[in-house]
């Protein structure tokens, strides 16, 4: 698994419940920092000016706060709005607007899981590029997927998907090697793939976004309008996450 070495900058005020939750980004190979308070971000900011590569905040902080806080620690962030996340902003309009109109680029709406906060946190942390699903960008996902394996059918729900592969969840994975035929849906159509198991996870593992057993697939190559059709689903699935 990845480990990020640049840091994400958690401000957990009371009302929020965030520190909290980003608590299991730790396992899943991002380290933030904390702050409780503007006080105490601007020290860490002093302190790790040039690791800090996201500002994470809650969206109960009001956007006086916000502009109030981003006024102190914005001289010692070497990151600008690009790289803010909002957590659980409120949907409506003016508040929407007013984060758009100071460059907030992502967003992580309410209900999210473990696997959506570290997605969206990486995706503050990492470059225009990485971001590209051409590139094998991974998102967080819940499909039904039919599992087919030597004449047998099995039911599991696939956890992230890229261009080329997918994280299934499964009861009992076949083993490494094994080729499957999978059917999902994507949108309104249906995509009939097959693929090979990757590496397989047999038991459940805490230390792993994707909890639980499940494997790791390789999808042969497909025709150019199934994976156009694809990459045009994961391109939806990042803009979800956007302002």
């Amino acid at each position: 698994m990845q480990r990020y070495d640049r840091r994400a900058l958690v401000l957990d005020t009371p009302d929020s419940g965030l520190g909290t939750a980003s608590l299991a980004l730790v396992s899943q190979g991002i380290d933030p920092l904390y702050a409780h308070d503007a006080d105490e971000a601007l020290l860490l900011c002093c302190e790790h000016a040039e690791r800090i590569a996201a500002l994470v905040v809650p969206g109960t902080l009001p956007l006086a706060d916000l502009d109030a806080a981003l006024a102190r620690l914005g001289p010692r962030l070497a990151v600008g709005p690009e790289s803010f996340l909002i957590v659980g902003p409120p949907r409506e309009r003016p508040r929407i607007v007013g984060l758009r109109d100071r460059g907030v680029r992502w967003v992580l709406w309410e209900p999210y899981d473990a696997a959506e906060l570290r997605f969206v946190v990486a995706a503050a942390l990492a470059s225009g590029d990485q971001l590209e699903p051409r590139r094998g960008l991974r998102v967080p996902v819940r499909l039904p997927v039919s599992v087919r394996h030597a004449r047998r059918r099995a039911d599991g729900q696939i956890r992230n998907l890229s261009v080329g592969g997918a994280w299934v969840a499964l009861s009992e994975p076949p083993e490494v090697g094994a080729s499957l035929l999978l059917e999902f849906p994507i949108g309104e159509r249906l995509l009939r793939t097959s693929a090979q198991v990757a590496h397989r996870q047999p038991e459940p593992a805490g230390s792993r976004a994707e909890t639980g057993p499940g494997m790791g697939v390789a999808f042969t190559p497909l025709p150019v309008l199934e994976a156009r059709l694809l990459e045009g689903f994961v391109r939806e699935r990042v803009e979800s996450f956007r302002i």
